[in-house]
C-alpha cells in the first residue's frame, strides 16, 4: 500500500506542478513494460470425491458390509481449507494503442487513448502450508489416521490479454501523468502439490472403530500416503486500474513509470492423487470409482510497478 500511495502522489504532484503545454499529436503508438509484481495471499478450499478410508477396497476388502460404502452419493462433501502468504515476481509486457491527444481542447476525446495490451506475470509463492481444517470424510481422516497433511503452491503465472482506456492529463512540461482502467482475460497456471501421510503405527489409528476387521483395516492404512503434483490451469476474468507518468525524451519516444492493480476472479481446477493411500487413484479394484480432487481459491490479485517505454508513430 505504501508503494501505491507513493506512485499516486507522484502522478498527482507532477500533474499539478507541470506548466501547460500543447497536447502531443494523435496517432498510434507501441509500448513495452518491465517491472515487478506484488501478489496478495491466497485462501484455498480443496474438495474430493473420495470415500471414507474404510470404503476403499484396497484397504478394506469387506467394504460392502458397510452400506455407506455403496451409497451413490459418494464423498459426503469432503474437503479442506488452507491459506498462503503473498508473493513477488516479474512483470513484463507490451501494448499497441491509439492516442486522441491531438484533438481540439473542446473535443470530448481529447486526452484519451485506447490500447490492446499483453502482459506476463510470475508470482513465486514457493510455500508449503499444513492443512489446518477439514470437513466431511476428509475431516474424519485428518482426525483418525493422518499425521501430516500439507498443500504447496509453487509459482502462479499468467499470460494476460487486456483492453485499456486511459486518460492523459494536459501538461506543457515533458511530464504527462495518466490514469486508466482495463479489462481482459488471464490464462493462469498454478504449481500445486498435496501430501496426506498416515500414521505408520496402526495402534495410533482410530479409523474402522467397531468393524469386525478393524485391526486389518488399520494395518493396511498404516504408513500409506496420498500424493498429488500438478500444474493447475484456469482462464480468469480480470479488471485493472492503471496510473503513471511519462517523460518525453523526444517527440516520438517517452520513458515512464507505471503502476497497476489487477484483480482476477477465483481460480479452480482438478487434480488426481497418484498414489492414493499408496495405490492407484481408485477405491475399487476393478477401477470403477476413480478418485480426484479439485482446488478453489479466493480472488487472485496483485500490484505491479514497471518502467514503461513508448514510441509514437
Amino acid at each position: 500500500m505504501k508503494t501505491i500511495s507513493f506512485l499516486f502522489v507522484f502522478v498527482m504532484v507532477t500533474w499539478v506542478v507541470a506548466p501547460n503545454r500543447a497536447q502531443a499529436a494523435s496517432g498510434f503508438y507501441v509500448s513495452g513494460d518491465l517491472g515487478v509484481n506484488i501478489a496478495s495471499g491466497i485462501d484455498t478450499t480443496g474438495f474430493s470425491n473420495d470415500r471414507a478410508s474404510v470404503c476403499d477396497e484396497f484397504i478394506n476388502p469387506d467394504y460392502a458390509m458397510n452400506p455407506d460404502c455403496t451409497d451413490p452419493n459418494r464423498g459426503s462433501g469432503a474437503g479442506w481449507d488452507n491459506t498462503f502468504n503473498g508473493a513477488t515476481g516479474i512483470l513484463a509486457g507490451g501494448a499497441i494503442g491509439y492516442s486522441f491527444s491531438g484533438f481540439t481542447r473542446t473535443g470530448w476525446l481529447s486526452g484519451f487513448r485506447v490500447e490492446a495490451e499483453y502482459f506476463y506475470r510470475q508470482s513465486n509463492y514457493d510455500e508449503t502450508s499444513d492443512v489446518p481444517a477439514a470437513f466431511g470424510d476428509t475431516g474424519d481422516k485428518l482426525a483418525g489416521e493422518i499425521v501430516r497433511a500439507i498443500d504447496r503452491i509453487g509459482s502462479v503465472t499468467s499470460h494476460n490479454l487486456f483492453g485499456n482506456l486511459l486518460y492523459d492529463f494536459r501538461s506543457t512540461s515533458r511530464f504527462t501523468p495518466y490514469i486508466g482502467i482495463g479489462g481482459g482475460l488471464g490464462f493462469t497456471d498454478m504449481e500445486y502439490g498435496s501430501v496426506w501421510a498416515r500414521n505408520p503405527d496402526p495402534t495410533n489409528i482410530t479409523t474402522g472403530e467397531g468393524l469386525p476387521n478393524q485391526d486389518d483395516v488399520r494395518r493396511n492404512l498404516a504408513g500409506t500416503v496420498s500424493v498429488a503434483q500438478k500444474t493447475l490451469s484456469d482462464t480468469l476474468y480480470g479488471l485493472q486500474l492503471l496510473f503513471g507518468v511519462d517523460y518525453a525524451l523526444t517527440e516520438a519516444t517517452s520513458l515512464g513509470l507505471k503502476g497497476r492493480w489487477v484483480k482476477f476472479n477465483s481460480f479452480t481446477d482438478r487434480f488426481v492423487w497418484d498414489p492414493l493411500r499408496s495405490h492407484e487413484p481408485n477405491v475399487r479394484l476393478d477401477g470403477s470409482e476413480p478418485v480426484h480432487g479439485w482446488l478453489d481459491t479466493s480472488d487472485l490479485e496483485f500490484f505491479g510497478v514497471s518502467v514503461n517505454m513508448k514510441y509514437r508513430f
